[in-house]
């Protein structure tokens, strides 16, 4: 089995969408062209910042499903969701659940003025209808 499909499997066992295997091994712009930068593929390489992360701190049960930079959202086997940055030890931000997560990647694609129709139509590739609305409203940072 190829890592891309093996991670794939991975990600589906979690009950993720297949929005997430795509761009977990395609990239963002295979989804959708406004993940362009916000949701890039999970590199194979062990240097990459996803494979870095789960290396240093010894966490086996974290599953990346997509990068921006150094920074990587992981899914962990308690049902959290992880944002973490490869230089630092901890992670910056456990979210409760898949939805809380996508609000976090639509509020980046807020603040980089991306359009509300634009945003919906994203969230609608990774959530069910009713936590669409939800998750377009952005988080206070």
């Amino acid at each position: 089995m190829s890592h891309d499909e093996d991670l794939a499997e991975r990600i589906r066992s979690r009950g993720l969408p297949d929005a997430v295997v795509t761009i977990a091994t395609r990239g963002g712009t295979a989804l959708h062209p406004a993940l362009d930068y916000r949701a890039e593929s999970v590199e194979v390489s062990p240097r990459g910042p996803a494979w870095a992360v789960i290396s240093a701190s010894g966490r086996a049960d974290l599953v990346p499903l997509w990068t921006c930079g150094t920074v990587t959202v992981f899914s962990a086997d308690d049902g959290t969701f992880l944002e973490w940055d490869a230089e630092e030890d901890e992670p910056w931000t456990v979210w409760s659940d898949f939805a809380a997560a996508v609000r976090s990647l639509l509020t980046d694609l807020c603040e980089d003025e991306v359009s509300d129709a634009v945003r919906t139509e994203v969230a609608r590739l990774f959530l069910p209808g009713g936590e669409v609305e939800a998750a377009l409203t952005p988080e206070a940072r």
